[in-house]
């Protein structure tokens, strides 16, 4: 099975794009950070002078730059000024360990890093390496604007992501593909200088390019983020509130965090248009988030390897969405689903996705093997083959995601995926969302189900048994997970995702041996550093250690206040530890509830 759509007669290269847009509309404000408006003018001028620096110390089309920035105007500046000087930009987190910063490093092997003068000492050992700040930069003088006539398929962005061996692997994404992207955008979510959209993805997830670029664009403005608040619910809304943003993207678990974390009357009436993906999003979320806002809400979907996204679907506002699919092809995207053959498969039948057209990546950077493994030449032309199972499920060629082809198990010889029993789990009413992971080996091998209830859910003990009344009706006997836990999130990762690990290695300990009830101090700062220390399992936590650095997610976020409030008695909004990480801080929190809550008693 196949569908496409072709490609379009478009300009391929970002640079001589953007540069049109700033010229056409000079004093239209491109970025706004706290108090700092940069018109486009002013942009056009910094990224020149980053661009000019950058030549002037032998930086040369096809070049690597790192570029290691907090979110920041100087971070924006940094990747468009390496793309104008003919280069590609690998954006590392300064959040991300410095033994794993170097090494990254190291296997980019960039002829130059950008970054702040506090990182510098970061990149100190690795000889040969031009390392620039923003103001080093600053004091070249912008060059007249470079010429733009490199080709469409030169590298212009480097992408790394987590290898399956342990190795970060890096994506090279060419001008051409990332142009394609965004002109897909602009052509279904159009935006133009009346509308802003906020910056708050982590580099680590390619979606920052889409709300760098996609807007800048367009003649709309970027709203950053500050540094290390991309999950803090009340700064979002604050943003989103006081800028008047009117296109937001959102990672699912974030988008749902956010929803949760907010006085449930608060509506989000202004936005026109949100985009959402990186994990299945579920009928309930949907639901949720129409409840709370007119603006239209799409479900994307694609591998770095295919730049930002592949996949799109505008998710209807019916009361009960059913499946929520992830669309058909974006424009220049061509799809498969094929057999373990590399056969087409029957309309409507699982099978892997094959992806191909203009935004494909140009391959691996330094992994030959691994480019000739995953970008495969078939009769169909050159695919990424993403390991994602799929199945058409609507006569339009809507795509329903499965799951991963590599999280298929056995269970006493039987093959069993996965991504099937949660998307049936999903279904069950009173369910949010649904992870499925299996432990043991041999004989000993099971199946652990973990969901989230919804508003509407019955208490735990009738949820689990709802939920496996529901499995059994839906999935052979085989597929019934032997055990079925309510929690009240699902665990994630620093970048927002799933942590199945930490589900694999729950199941593994269930049932939790009993622990001896903690001694807890009365000093309320020090009561919160027990607690942490108790939940993150940490020797030590020092007054202005953040909660995330230190291995939170929003598993542990819900342990600790759950902790917290049945300890204080006091009623802790999951917003209070996201919007204060660190012990210091959040005890300040603590101690203004519990203020408010005694005079509002008096």
């Amino acid at each position: 099975m196949t569908t496409t759509v072709p490609a379009t007669d478009v300009r391929h290269r970002i640079d001589a794009l953007l540069l049109e847009r700033w010229d056409r509309d000079p004093t239209l404000p491109a970025l706004i950070c706290a108090d700092t408006v940069v018109t486009m003018g002013e942009l056009k001028e910094r990224v020149l002078r980053t661009a000019a620096a950058l030549r002037a110390h032998g930086v040369r089309p096809g070049d690597r730059v790192v570029v290691h920035h907090e979110r920041s105007v100087e971070f924006v500046v940094a990747m468009l000024g390496v793309a104008f000087a003919g280069a590609a930009h690998a954006a590392l987190d300064v959040r991300d360990p410095e033994r794993r910063v170097r090494a990254t490093t190291r296997d980019c092997a960039p002829r130059a890093v950008l970054t702040e003068r506090r990182f510098r000492d970061r990149f100190a050992d690795l000889d040969g390496v031009l390392v620039l700040t923003g103001e080093e930069c600053a004091a070249y003088a912008p060059e007249p604007a470079p010429a733009t006539g490199g080709s469409p398929d030169d590298p212009v962005v480097i992408i790394y992501t987590s290898g399956s061996t342990g190795r970060p692997k890096a994506s090279l994404i060419s001008h051409r593909a990332l142009v394609s992207r965004l002109n897909a955008l602009q052509s279904t979510h159009r935006m133009d200088e009346h509308d802003r959209m906020i910056h708050h993805t982590a580099c680590s997830f390619d979606m920052y390019l889409s709300e760098t670029y996609w807007p800048l664009l367009a003649g709309a403005t970027v709203v950053l983020a500050e540094p290390g608040r991309q999950r803090d619910a009340d700064h979002l809304a604050a943003l989103i509130r006081d800028h008047a943003i009117t296109t937001f993207y959102c990672v699912v678990s974030l988008l749902d965090l956010f929803l949760l974390a907010r006085d449930p009357a608060e509506r989000y009436d202004g936005i026109r248009q949100v985009l959402t993906g990186g994990e299945p999003l579920s009928p309930d979320l949907v639901a949720r988030f129409h409840a709370r806002s007119t603006a239209t809400l799409t479900n994307m979907y694609g591998p770095s390897e295919c730049t930002i996204y592949c996949t799109a679907w505008v998710c209807p506002r019916d009361p009960d969405p059913g499946t929520v699919l992830i669309g058909g092809p974006v424009r220049d995207t061509e799809l498969w689903i094929l057999d373990a053959f590399g056969a087409p498969v029957p309309e409507g039948e699982p099978g892997e996705l094959y992806i191909g057209g203009a935004g494909l990546a140009l391959g691996y950077l330094h992994r030959p093997d691994l480019t000739a493994e995953r970008f495969v030449v078939t009769p169909y032309g050159r695919l990424y083959r993403s390991g994602d199972l799929v199945r058409v499920a609507r006569p339009d060629g809507s795509l329903e995601f499965l799951g991963r082809a590599d999280r298929q198990v056995k269970i006493r010889g039987i093959r069993i995926e996965l991504g099937e029993i949660e998307a049936t789990a999903v279904r069950c009413p009173g369910v949010r969302q649904a992870a499925v992971v299996a432990h043991g080996s041999g004989t000993d091998k099971a199946l652990a189900a973990y969901v989230v209830p919804g508003d509407d859910a019955p208490p735990a003990p009738a949820l689990r048994t709802s939920v496996r009344e529901h499995l059994r009706a839906r999935l052979p006997h085989s597929m019934v997970p032997r055990t079925i836990d309510v929690l009240d999130a699902l665990p994630l990762t620093a970048n927002g995702k799933l942590d199945r690990a930490l589900l694999e290695e729950r199941a593994r300990l269930e049932p939790a041996p009993s622990l001896p009830a903690p001694e807890w101090p009365a000093d309320l700062e020090e009561l919160v550093v027990a607690v942490w220390r108790d939940v993150l399992e940490v020797d030590a936590i020092d007054p202005d250690d953040d909660f995330f650095d230190l291995g939170g997610d929003s598993f542990r976020v819900v342990r600790v206040v759950e902790t917290l409030r049945e300890r204080t008695t006091v009623d802790i909004p999951l917003a209070a530890l996201l919007r204060e990480p660190t012990p210091q801080a959040f005890t300040e929190e603590l101690r203004g509830l519990m203020t408010s809550r005694q005079e509002r008693a008096s």
